[in-house]
């Protein structure tokens, strides 16, 4: 019998990917993902390098203070197939130049540029689709003090802007996801939408999320759309 899963685990996958944010939980997870197929990576990193250990003989760790460094972006986008973000809210990367949302004019420049047009963002389940007003949860969590309001405030920003249009000269995909350290290691499923959707709200693990987006980077099943991808109900 073949399922979805038998065909995404069949699929061609990418030559070489670049990883903003490489340091952090799915980050790792996809330059998991990356060692065990083979695949080449750039790992994007803010500082100390250092954290990204073995790394492959064509793979290679690049430091990007700013995401506002188109230069910087563009050399480190050079000779990739596409663009995956692991990027999250702590208290050491709230700043105007580690955000997406702030920069994503410049990392659309700088794909361009280096001649990459498909990017791969994650997001949060409770996001709306872009182009839609935000959830009335996203609004609460928005409300929040701390990491977890800027975090909210950040995701939707980023949804907002794609809502007007800043990445319609990219093949953009936007995974609403929940992942996380304690995350089923089990392979995801994505739908459209809820209704009628397979999904749950329960986690995926980092690496089965990194590998859902790295075939996605090539099987283009989702292109300009807001997938929801999590694990599949019982």
């Amino acid at each position: 019998m073949t399922t979805t899963a038998t065909i995404r685990s069949s699929l061609l996958l990418p030559r070489h990917v670049a990883v903003i944010g490489a340091a952090g939980g799915l980050g790792q997870g996809i330059l998991s993902v990356c060692r065990t197929e083979g695949i080449d990576f750039t790992a994007i990193v803010r500082s100390r390098p250092e954290r990204i250990t073995d790394v492959p003989g064509r793979s290679r760790v690049v430091v990007v203070e700013s995401l506002a460094d188109g230069a910087a972006l563009a050399d480190a986008f050079s000779g990739t197939d596409a663009v995956l973000t692991a990027l999250g809210v702590t208290a050491a990367t709230h700043d105007r130049p580690a955000l997406l949302s702030a920069n994503m004019a410049t990392v659309r420049d700088s794909m361009i540029a280096a001649g990459v047009d498909r990017i791969i963002m994650i997001n949060t389940l409770l996001t709306s689709l872009p182009g839609k007003p935000a959830s009335r949860l996203m609004r609460f969590f928005s409300w929040m003090p701390g990491n977890m309001g800027r975090g909210a405030t950040e995701q939707q920003a980023v949804v907002d802007a794609l809502g007007t249009g800043v990445f319609a000269s990219l093949r953009w995909t936007l995974v609403r996801a929940a992942v996380n350290s304690r995350g089923s290691a089990e392979r995801p499923v994505a739908s459209a939408d809820w209704p009628g959707a397979p999904n749950s709200w329960l986690p995926v693990s980092y690496a089965d999320m990194g590998r859902w987006m790295v075939e996605e980077s090539v099987a283009n099943d989702f292109v300009r759309a807001a997938p929801l991808v999590s694990r599949a109900r019982r």
